[in-house]
């Protein structure tokens, strides 16, 4: 049997000097060629070349990264925005509406999930600190194994169905997150502040969006290769009925 492409977006990172460099976190092709599946680096180009790549890919994974300028959902910036891209906005905005249409299964991480919401017509709270007195500590100075707060996951969801609970503790590396879901998307997972932890598809492609990073966490805790399998094997059965 084939085995499944799997886009994975990158950045580019403009502080290498004399030039930028494509950049993306090892650990994302790790996880996809740890679950069968074949990874495919993504630069940031132009937006017209996002519905000629979707075509030829089988899945595609929306890494993290920085802050999503708030004008793609409809704000003005606020104190506490952090530092974005537009170029890597409006290629990631067009690619995943471009994978929507052709029913690509896609998991979105971190700034992926908030891309995915974007990118759908939902909003985001700029920054957590400001915007939720009280909220937990969901960036800390910590490595990227490090488990931090729980979440709660809703039950019968896709999500509780792949780690097999409906509580899990995860890490947690943000300071945006979703505000109010897209319309495409059902809120799976909140930690107990209310934030947004996970959202899926409301009618049942495999497009899954976490806020926490389990690419991180994998080579700890195999456990959180369930949201890598869970895609490679959507993007295989998808490939094998063309």
């Amino acid at each position: 049997m084939a085995q499944p492409l799997i886009g994975i977006t990158s950045f580019a990172d403009r502080a290498r000097q004399p030039a930028p460099y494509i950049s993306l976190k090892e650990s994302y092709v790790r996880a996809i060629e740890a679950v069968g599946g074949v990874p495919v680096i993504l630069p940031v180009a132009d937006i017209v070349q996002a519905r000629a790549i979707i075509p030829r890919l089988d899945g595609i994974l929306f890494s993290g990264g920085g802050d999503i300028a708030p004008w793609y959902f409809g704000q003005e910036p606020l104190p506490g925005l952090g530092g974005y891209d537009t170029h890597r906005d409006e290629w990631e905005i067009e690619l995943c509406n471009a994978a929507w249409d052709a029913r690509l299964p896609m998991l979105g991480i971190c700034r992926g999930c908030q891309l995915m919401n974007v990118a759908r017509g939902g909003t985001l709270i700029q920054d957590i600190e400001r915007a939720k007195p009280g909220a937990l500590q969901h960036n800390p100075a910590v490595p990227h194994d490090e488990l931090c707060h729980e979440i709660v996951i809703e039950r019968e969801s896709a999500l509780a169905k792949l780690f097999g609970a409906e509580r899990l503790r995860v890490n947690s590396f943000h300071h945006q997150a979703v505000e109010r879901p897209a319309e495409d998307f059902a809120v799976t997972a909140r930690s107990s502040d209310g934030i947004v932890e996970a959202m899926e598809a409301e009618d049942g492609r495999f497009a899954v969006a976490l806020q926490f990073h389990p690419e991180g966490l994998f080579m700890r805790y195999p456990a959180f290769l369930a949201p890598f399998e869970a895609l490679t094997r959507a993007a295989r059965a998808r490939l094998s009925s063309l």
